[in-house]
């Protein structure tokens, strides 16, 4: 029955009430059933998901667990070479040296670099971040 036939038809107000209350009442329950089965679709999913990503991960462990063994079995790292005394120059502390070869050997690995003389570098009048800026600033496209 659609709204225009209920109403022509001369129902009640009781039978009125009635049909009304049993549509919104059906509208209800198919609303939140929807919702609930929605809900659960997607708990279920999550709980996919995670499961997928928990098993990606331990076989990542795994893997980096058996390169480190492969690793400890093989050969140990080269003894490095031994220290030379970098004689301070400009003022340069012994600490200041240590940090400078720190720096040189994260970068370049470990005995693949030998320090033979720190000098400052040229200055151009301005600190060396604001060069940088200019640099960064003035490089072509």
């Amino acid at each position: 029955m659609d709204l225009k036939t209920i109403m022509a038809a001369g129902l009640s107000v009781s039978e009125k009430f009635n049909i009304s209350f049993t549509v919104i009442l059906t509208g209800f329950v198919v609303v939140f059933t929807v919702l609930i089965l929605l809900i659960l679709i997607i708990a279920a999913y999550g709980k996919i998901v995670s499961s997928a990503q928990n098993k990606s991960k331990a076989k990542k462990e795994a893997k980096a667990a058996a390169e480190k063994a492969a690793k400890a079995t093989e050969k140990s790292a080269p003894a490095p070479a031994p220290v030379q005394k970098v004689a301070p120059s400009n003022g340069l502390t012994d600490e200041i040296v240590a940090v400078i070869a720190a720096a040189v050997d994260s970068t370049y690995g470990v005995g693949n670099a030998k320090i033979k003389s720190i000098k400052k570098s040229p200055s151009s009048g301005r600190p060396a971040w604001g060069q940088v800026g200019v640099i960064d600033n003035t490089r072509p496209f």
